[in-house]
């Protein structure tokens, strides 16, 4: 893989934007609900459509255009020499480290929210179930196993195939991504539950990382194109690219809903990636609101890790405090409330302990964190990406 790095800013902050809406639709998808007996769906009757049709849609594109997104940053910003001590030094800072630590917390406080644990043997059954939490299916950390899995296939390739392939190097790992995942899929009756659903877990996320490097060489002609049509254009695009997403959703049935990922993963990132170019031509224009949405939504992705790790616990408390405050209140101010808690929620902890050692390692960020850029002055050119947030 080169290691020239062609216009890096840009697409950091466009990277940035991206992920920073793709957090907040995990906050919000959260705040709805993964399953009926989750989030405020478990307030209302399970069959209730529109909640489950919200989620569906979310998921249909959204953690798929995570997964591409981390692997245009690897194909951007990776170091095709770093060794393995360095890769697992990064991963284990990064993204192990905080879920050793944030996901038996995470479990506590469901529990607790259940009732305390009666007696020694109620308390000797929940540490016993710590470890489980460590990994998948458990709440959102599976997330966590698929990056770590797709960046090491990654990095094994770009170590020992990359430099003879050159710039076939993208097509032939996606090729690759695809035929070890339909290899998975032959040999995992073969495997023993647990392996064989973990193996498949990482190959099937794999592809859409595999994508992303594939991507990468062509966003620069692809923003450039975008960039110069005109200001309508830029913005029907991301809205016509929505509604392509919600008609392969309705057109598929629920049985072949995996094709709906193969299909809306790809398309949310186009979607995605041509909003990030629109936000951020916008904002270069020089008015206020627009400088405001662009800034909000990369300082959004720049901490995307602390909201990843710390929404869930104001997402819940809020559902809790309204359910016993008034038990009768509006599906809509519990969706607004819960989206709102999600997002200040992590973002106060972050001004509150950003700084303290203990919590940056916990959370996998460096000591030093610069400033957020101001949204309200005029970009000049682009702004300098955000230096402390690792590029997966």
């Amino acid at each position: 893989m080169r290691d020239r790095r062609e216009d890096p800013q840009t697409l950091s902050n466009d990277l940035f934007c991206m992920r920073g809406v793709g957090i907040l639709l995990v906050v919000f998808v959260h705040v709805l609900g993964v399953d009926a007996v989750h989030g405020v769906r478990k307030l209302f009757p399970a069959n209730r459509m529109d909640l489950r049709i919200a989620v569906e849609l979310i998921h249909s594109f959204n953690m798929a255009v995570m997964l591409i997104c981390s692997g245009v940053a690897v194909a951007a910003f990776g170091r095709a020499d770093a060794s393995f001590s360095h890769f697992l030094r990064k991963k284990l800072n990064k993204l192990i480290v905080p879920m050793l630590v944030w996901a038996p917390v995470l479990y506590v406080m469901q529990e607790f929210s259940r009732g305390i644990p009666h007696g020694t043997e109620g308390w000797l059954r929940l540490l016993g179930n710590v470890p489980h939490t460590w990994f998948p299916p458990y709440a959102i950390f599976w997330f966590v196993h698929a990056l770590v899995g797709c960046t090491l296939l990654t990095w094994l390739f770009q170590r020992f195939a990359f430099p003879k392939l050159g710039r076939w190097g993208g097509p032939t790992y996606f090729v690759l991504a695809l035929l070890l995942y339909f290899g998975a899929l032959l040999v995992r009756p073969l495997l023993s539950q647990g392996p064989g659903d973990y193996l498949t877990l990482i190959l099937y996320w794999n592809r859409f990382f595999a994508l992303g490097l594939l991507l990468h060489p062509w966003l620069i002609p692809a923003r450039q194109a975008l960039s110069r049509l005109r200001g309508t254009h830029q913005a029907l695009l991301p809205v016509g690219l929505f509604a392509v997403i919600v008609l392969v959703y309705a057109a598929l049935p629920r049985a072949h809903y995996d094709f709906a990922y193969v299909i809306n993963g790809p398309l949310g990132f186009c979607m995605l990636f041509s909003l990030a170019i629109f936000l951020r031509n916008r904002a270069r224009l020089g008015a206020a609101i627009w400088q405001d949405v662009w800034g909000r939504f990369v300082f959004a992705g720049s901490i995307s890790m602390i909201i990843y790790l710390f929404h869930l616990y104001f997402v819940s408390g809020m559902r809790m405090v309204l359910q016993r405050w008034h038990p009768e209140t509006l599906l809509a101010v519990h969706l607004v409330l819960g989206f709102v808690a999600g997002c200040l929620g992590p973002w106060i902890l972050f001004q509150c302990f950003k700084g303290h050692p203990l919590f940056h390692w916990s959370a996998g960020i460096p000591r030093r964190l610069p400033s957020p850029p101001s949204s309200r002055e005029a970009p000049r050119g682009e702004a300098p990406p955000i230096p402390w947030t690792s590029k997966l």
